[in-house]
């Protein structure tokens, strides 16, 4: 069960991936721009569609956030409890870094 996180803020890709190291220890760099974190492979992405004046006045604003944090089980045994929680986790890493954070799942209203 795939899911993203839409993040914006001043933060640039290297801090979130540190963001995200440090609040869940359980995470484990794969690459500059992704970790493998509770059976996912976390990937962060620029989103080619941010622009900070709709990011703020739009109903739906968070499609233009900075950041796209794709989330990708690795395996069969993440199920959708196991999500909405990896979420939650996300959600408070990245606003503890000042940032806003909005997920976009089947599960989102959940989260």
């Amino acid at each position: 069960m795939q899911f993203i996180v839409m993040v914006d803020g001043d933060a640039d890709e290297v801090a979130l991936l540190r963001c995200v190291l440090k609040n869940l220890p359980d995470a484990v760099r794969l690459k500059a721009h992704s970790c493998d974190v509770r059976g996912n492979w976390l990937e962060i992405w620029q989103n080619e569609d941010a622009d900070p004046n709709l990011a703020e006045n739009d109903d739906d604003g968070y499609l233009y956030y900075r950041w796209r944090v794709e989330l990708t089980p690795m395996g069969g045994t993440v199920d959708e409890d196991h999500q909405v929680e990896l979420a939650r986790a996300l959600i408070g890493a990245f606003e503890r870094a000042d940032g806003r954070a909005v997920v976009l799942a089947n599960f989102e209203d959940r989260v």
